[in-house]
């Protein structure tokens, strides 16, 4: 076969094409399984990164008396147990108090909030989420400016409600509805989701608004943890006052 193969220029040439063929497709089996396991890397890597980012960002903010704003700082990680389909849900998360994580920090992902942080450990955190009836999320309209208050009545994953709001307030559906400054938990302006639908009884002085929620809870693999640096001044403050 050698030999043939040799003095035949045609089936020399047949044969290194076949040859180069397969060890093609060999290299690309082999590249791609090499990048599927590197995904779980990859991801981390960009986790991180955009966590980074989000804290440049906020710092890079200015207000109106031409003051950095330095105030909140992202960490990212990553969960490693969610439910969405309990009465209380609850998240766990790779990360703890060696990481910077405490007590009480919101957590959020690019689409909009997750819940907040209810337990830590050196290495662990869990988080309670937005799908949790204890939870409560101060929440403002985006196109009206009037606050609230979301919870969740333990049925839908996809939904929650929000109460307080006024029968003279203006509402729509599709709208906005944002976090507000109200909360030392987190900044204004990360997204909760929209209104989905409304009504009010005649006899009622607030409406009963149905939220469609901006996380899919379902499919939650990376959150950003955010640590607010002037919480524990505000909070000091604020007991000050109400003392």
């Amino acid at each position: 076969m050698g030999m043939l193969f040799q003095s035949q220029y045609y089936q020399s040439s047949r044969m290194a094409s076949s040859s180069t063929l397969w060890s093609g497709k060999l290299l690309e089996s082999y590249n791609n399984s090499t990048d599927y396991f590197s995904l779980k890397d990859i991801n981390t890597l960009l986790a991180t990164e955009n966590a980074q980012l989000k804290t440049r960002l906020s710092s890079t903010k200015i207000d109106s008396n031409l003051v950095l704003n330095t105030q909140f700082h992202y960490i990212s990680a990553k969960v490693i147990k969610n439910s969405y389909n309990k009465r209380n849900n609850y998240l766990t998360l790779n990360k703890g108090s060696l990481h910077g994580l405490e007590n009480g920090m919101g957590v959020c992902t690019n689409q909009g909030v997750v819940g907040i942080i209810r337990d830590v450990s050196a290495n662990f955190a869990t988080v309670m989420s937005v799908l949790n009836n204890k939870t409560v999320i101060s929440a403002r309209l985006l196109k009206s400016k009037h606050f609230g208050e979301l919870h969740w009545d333990g049925k839908s994953a996809d939904f929650a409600q929000l109460h307080s709001i006024e029968k003279y307030v203006p509402i729509s559906v599709g709208d906005s509805l944002i976090t507000n400054s109200y909360s030392s938990i987190f900044p204004e302006g990360i997204s909760i989701g929209t209104i989905n639908r409304f009504d009010r009884l005649k006899t009622e002085n607030f409406y009963t608004i149905e939220v469609d929620l901006a996380v899919e809870y379902r499919n939650l693999e990376y959150v950003y943890v955010i640590k607010d640096l002037q919480r524990n001044e505000r909070n000091t403050l604020d007991k000050r006052t109400i003392e």
